[in-house]
């Protein structure tokens, strides 16, 4: 595996050193395969680790599932985001199923969602479930700071960043 993308699994690797482990063998080759889809546009892996029915419950409705629909989404990301990294930061697995807490980050050189390119780096959360069934990611669900994206490459500016800003600034106010 190429050190970027070793380094972007790391806490997916140390999972599966904990003793005993907490995570199944199947479930941790399927995250990293999924990983390997994304972080080096693998088509072997997506072949392997994503089921020919897969769906991605945050997709549009008529788009392709299966290896071909996620490897298009990821071909589409790193069209829109060169220097595109999608680093593990929290990994978590019970039974079937695995979540993966994700800091996006690259820079904005290409059509995002209709958006011309603005040059700028973003660096966003994303959540990830996946549902593992005969070693392979049969289901995914998705989310993602698309406000704080748009903020970033500056389609998108509030009066404040959070609702959490918005409480501070209405209290002070009265």
């Amino acid at each position: 595996m190429p050190d970027e993308v070793q380094e972007m699994l790391a806490p997916v690797q140390e999972q599966a050193e904990v003793s005993p482990p907490q995570v199944s063998q199947e479930v941790l080759e399927v995250a990293i395969g999924v990983a390997r889809v994304f972080g080096e546009l693998d088509e072997e892996a997506a072949r392997k680790y994503i089921a020919p029915d897969f769906i991605d419950h945050e997709a549009s409705p008529g788009v392709a599932g299966g290896p071909d629909g996620y490897l298009s989404t990821a071909r589409y990301m790193r069209s829109a985001f060169s220097e595109a990294r999608w680093q593990a930061d929290d990994f978590l697995a019970v039974g079937d199923k695995f979540a993966v807490r994700v800091t996006f980050s690259g820079r904005h050189t290409g059509d995002f969602l209709g958006i011309p390119p603005t040059g700028k780096e973003i660096k966003v959360q994303h959540l990830h479930f996946y549902r593992v069934a005969n070693g392979q990611a049969a289901e995914h669900w998705g989310a993602r700071d698309e406000l704080t994206l748009l903020r970033q490459i500056g389609v998108f500016a509030p009066e404040h960043a959070t609702p959490a800003d918005a409480g501070v600034a209405t209290a002070r106010s009265t």
